[in-house]
C-alpha cells in the first residue's frame, strides 16, 4: 500500500474510534507490522512492511492497535483486547495470516540439510534446525550476509568453538564458582551459578543476576 494513503487510513480510524490525544508514525520494525507506544500515545507501522501489505491487512493493523490504545497496556491479547478489536472491525487475531508477505534478512541461515532461516541482525547464538532431527551439532546452521561469508559475532564463535571441540555440553552444578569469559561489561566478574536453564546459566555475581551461554563460563 502507499505509504501516504496508509497514513491518512491510520489517523482517520484513529480519529473515528476516539483515540484523542493520539498521533502515528512509521517505525522500522522488519518483524511485527504494528506497535501501540503507551507512554508516548503513539501508533506506529512498519515502514517497509507496510509498503508489502495490501489496503486489507494495513486496515487490520490498525484496528489491532487501535484495539490496544483503547483497553490499556495491561490487557496484552486477552478477552477484553479481543471484544474490543471485534467490535471496531478488527478480525480479533493476533498475529497476522502466514502468507502475509514479509521482509527477508540480509542474514541467510543454512542447515546441512538445506533447510533455510533469516535474520535482521547478526546472530550471537548458535541455533540449530528445528527440521531436521539428531544432535544439535548436526543441525547448526551455517550463515551469510547478503549472499556473502562474513564475521560473526565472537560470543557466536565461542560458542560454535565449544561445541566443535565437544565442551558446550560440559553443565557445572549449582553452587559451582565460575568466571565469565564471554565478550562484554561482565567479562572477568566471578559469580555463583543458581540455575541451568537449556543453553545458559543463571550466575548471581553479587547484586547482579546475569544469564550467561554455557560457552562463556569457566570453572574457578
Amino acid at each position: 500500500m502507499d505509504l501516504d494513503d496508509a497514513r491518512r487510513l491510520a489517523v482517520d480510524e484513529m480519529t473515528r474510534h476516539g483515540l484523542r490525544g493520539w498521533t502515528f508514525a512509521y517505525d522500522r520494525a522488519k518483524r511485527r507490522a504494528g506497535a501501540t507506544h503507551f507512554a508516548d500515545r503513539r501508533i506506529t507501522l512498519s515502514r517497509e512492511l507496510t509498503g508489502l501489505h495490501d489496503e486489507a491487512e494495513v486496515r487490520q493493523t490498525v484496528l489491532h492497535e487501535i484495539a490496544h490504545a483503547l483497553v490499556g497496556p495491561r490487557h496484552g491479547h486477552d478477552a477484553t483486547w479481543r471484544a474490543t478489536a471485534l467490535r471496531i472491525g478488527s478480525n480479533g487475531q493476533r498475529c497476522l495470516a502466514r502468507d502475509t508477505p514479509t521482509v527477508s534478512g540480509a542474514w541467510v541461515g543454512v542447515c546441512p540439510a538445506g533447510h533455510q532461516t533469516d535474520a535482521h541482525r547478526r546472530p550471537v547464538r548458535v541455533k540449530a534446525c528445528r527440521q531436521c532431527t539428531g544432535e544439535f551439532a548436526e543441525r547448526v546452521f551455517s550463515w551469510t550476509h547478503h549472499g556473502r561469508a562474513a564475521p560473526m559475532h565472537p560470543q557466536y564463535e565461542e560458542e560454535l568453538a565449544a561445541l566443535r571441540a565437544g565442551t558446550l555440553r560440559v553443565r557445572f552444578a549449582e553452587g559451582s564458582r565460575v568466571r565469565i569469559t564471554a565478550h562484554g561489561r561482565w567479562h572477568g566478574a566471578q559469580g555463583v551459578v543458581v540455575k541451568r536453564g537449556r543453553t545458559r546459566y543463571h550466575v548471581q555475581t553479587g547484586r547482579h543476576l546475569l544469564t550467561v551461554p554455557f560457552a562463556g563460563v569457566t570453572l574457578l
